[in-house]
C-alpha cells in the first residue's frame, strides 16, 4: 500500500508536470494548426469564387463603406450640435441674451428662490431720462408688459410685486443712461434690435390698461432715480454679467 508521501513524491510531482507539459504542447500545436488549415481553406474559397480583381475590388468597396458610413454618422452628430445651438441661439433672442432685457410669458407661478439676493439697502443712481407724462407712460407701459404677470403671481406679496416691476423699470433706465446699444430714448430702448420680445412690444404699442401702482412705480423711478448701479443693465430667466443683483421668482436681474 503506498503511502501518503509516496503519492505526493517529488519525482511524482514532476513526473506529473512533464506530462501535462507536453499534452499542453501537443494540444495548442493542433489548435494553431486547426487555425491555419482553416484560414487557408477560407482563402482558398474566397479566390476561387471571385478572381483576384473582383476579390481587391470587392475589398476596396468594403472599405469604401466603413469609412463613408463613420464619416455620415460623425456629419449626423455634428449636424445635430450645429440645430441644437441654432435653436438656443433662436431662444436666447427672444428669451434673453447678453445684451437682452427680454422675458418670455410666464406659463405658471414660479419659485421664489430661498436665499434671494435681495439687497436689503438699494443703491439709488440718478436717471437721465426726464420725467413727463410720455416718459412716465411709455416706462409704466413697458414695466408692466415685462413684468404684469406677478400682479397675479404675487397677489398676496405686494412688496415683491412693486419690486420685480421696479428693477425691470430701473434696468430700462440704466440702459437709457449708458446709452446702451445706441438708445438715445426710452422708445430707443424699447426698439434695440434683439432685446425686446416681440410680444412685449407689441403689449406697448397697443397699450394696456395699467394698475394705477405701476403709474406710481414709474413715476418715483424717473423722480426719485433707478434702483441699484449704474451697471444694472441685464433682465432675463438666467444669470449673466458680473453679478446678480438680485433673484425675484425666475427673473435675474444682473449687472455687466
Amino acid at each position: 500500500m503506498l503511502t501518503l508521501k509516496t503519492v505526493f513524491s517529488k519525482e511524482t510531482l514532476k513526473l506529473v508536470y512533464e506530462n501535462t507539459k507536453k499534452e499542453l504542447k501537443v494540444t495548442g500545436e493542433a489548435f494553431t494548426n486547426f487555425i491555419k488549415v482553416h484560414s487557408e481553406l477560407t482563402t482558398v474559397w474566397f479566390l476561387k469564387t471571385y478572381k483576384r480583381p473582383e476579390a481587391i475590388a470587392l475589398s476596396v468597396v468594403l472599405i469604401a463603406s466603413l469609412i463613408c458610413s463613420s464619416v455620415a454618422v460623425g456629419a449626423n452628430v455634428k449636424g445635430r450640435e450645429i440645430t441644437v445651438k441654432e435653436n438656443q441661439f433662436s431662444e436666447s433672442l427672444i428669451l434673453g441674451n447678453e445684451n437682452t432685457v427680454a422675458t418670455s410669458t410666464i406659463t405658471k407661478k414660479p419659485v421664489i428662490a430661498k436665499g434671494s439676493t435681495m439687497q436689503k439697502v438699494d443703491i439709488i443712481t440718478p436717471t437721465l431720462c426726464a420725467y413727463n407724462m410720455e416718459n412716465r407712460e411709455l416706462l409704466a407701459q413697458m414695466m408692466y408688459a415685462e413684468e404684469g404677470v406677478f400682479f397675479s403671481i404675487f397677489a398676496n406679496d405686494p412688496a415683491a410685486n412693486e419690486r420685480v416691476h421696479k428693477l425691470a423699470g430701473s434696468v430700462i433706465l440704466h440702459r437709457l443712461n449708458n446709452h446702451f446699444g445706441g438708445a438715445q430714448t426710452l422708445a430707443d430702448v424699447l426698439y434695440a434690435p434683439g432685446q425686446y420680445d416681440y410680444r412685449t412690444i407689441q403689449r406697448v404699442e397697443q397699450g394696456q390698461n395699467l394698475p394705477p401702482q405701476v403709474y406710481q412705480w414709474a413715476e418715483e423711478l424717473l423722480t426719485t432715480g433707478a434702483l441699484g448701479p449704474d451697471n444694472l443693465v441685464f433682465q432675463a430667466e438666467f444669470v449673466q454679467g458680473s453679478e446678480v443683483y438680485d433673484h425675484i421668482g425666475n427673473q435675474y436681474f444682473c449687472c455687466r
